[in-house]
């Protein structure tokens, strides 16, 4: 099968376009004919070595977690799904991932991908839908009439992030540079901060959590004191000062998503009902994948970005 793989960690010049064997499955899984995969910071960072010393990666390595396409194979153990499905994934990073025209999926971690968009849009949402979802209702215990600031309002999770805390009935402020302020605006959030010409801390208080779908900046200590006593404060990336927070009577943890179809369906409910969008900055082709993690690594995407590997 065509795929994208790396044979040695380092930067995109590692990244080649060659025939790998196609994946088995295992009684439990189903393989996935690929249609689009999602491009995620995690892609590049395991690229570049992020787990390089964990021991959980053999090379060659696939890369890429996100997948949408069709059920092509069915092991003796599944009976949710029937060969020609629509399915969208997140799989386990620790496995191989899904640049390639097959991945092969325990079955319990796939779900039906959403009735009202195509199987390209379907990709791209996945792993950050999950993460924002899950940083939201499961870290944040976001609820009803809850006031929320989110980070970097306007990124791949960030977008999701808004959309799903909106759903929740809750009171949402973003943050993003001022050009992508229009697009944060219409995802739904109440109100809007051009970090670059406002500290948010000068102009937020007393929210109920925090969610950084960034890092640096200082950005996780500078929330702290916005945030009520028995709030949140959830960082997707950098390392949280857990006792410095409990000091203010604050929750804070480094949040770490785990591969879930029960909440892809939960996603799929929000997409089909019309409550959350999936906003893609860019299509690229399979074999454009270095231009595609480019863009990602600018951190200037709007939205999600997807490799279409099945023309």
């Amino acid at each position: 099968m065509k795929a994208i793989y790396i044979e040695q960690y380092g930067n995109a010049s590692q990244l080649i376009l060659g025939e790998l064997s196609k994946p088995e499955i295992a009684d439990n899984q189903v393989l996935i004919k690929v249609h689009g995969a999602a491009v995620n910071p995690v892609d590049w960072m395991v690229r570049e070595g992020f787990l390089q010393d964990s021991g959980e990666h053999q090379l060659p390595l696939i890369l890429g977690w996100d997948a949408a396409g069709e059920i092509a194979e069915i092991g003796q153990d599944v009976n949710n799904f029937t060969v020609g499905d629509a399915v969208f994934t997140y799989a386990p990073i620790a496995k191989q991932g899904a640049y390639a025209e097959y991945i092969a999926v325990d079955s319990n971690l796939v779900a039906a991908k959403p009735q009202s968009i195509d199987t390209l849009t379907a990709a791209a949402v996945p792993l950050a839908a999950t993460t924002a979802w899950q940083s939201l209702v499961y870290g944040c215990k976001l609820k009803a009439g809850d006031r929320v600031l989110i980070h970097n309002a306007s990124g791949g999770v960030g977008s999701f992030a808004v959309q799903i805390a909106k759903s929740l009935g809750a009171y949402v402020i973003g943050t993003a540079s001022a050009s992508k302020a229009d697009f944060v605006k219409s995802l739904g959030v109440d109100e809007f901060i051009d970090y670059r010409a406002q500290r948010f801390e000068d102009v937020v208080d007393e929210v109920d959590s925090v969610l950084a779908a960034v890092g640096g900046d200082d950005i996780l200590q500078r929330s702290l004191p916005i945030i009520k006593s028995g709030g949140e404060l959830v960082s997707l990336l950098d390392d949280v000062d857990i006792a410095r927070a409990a000091e203010q009577n604050i929750n804070a943890q480094r949040w770490w998503v785990t591969p879930s179809a029960a909440d892809l369906k939960s996603i799929a409910t929000l997409i089909d009902n019309g409550q959350m969008g999936v906003h893609i900055d860019r299509v690229f082709p399979l074999e454009d994948v270095k231009q595609a993690h480019a863009l990602s690594e600018s951190q200037r995407a709007r939205g999600k970005i997807v490799l279409q590997v099945i023309a």
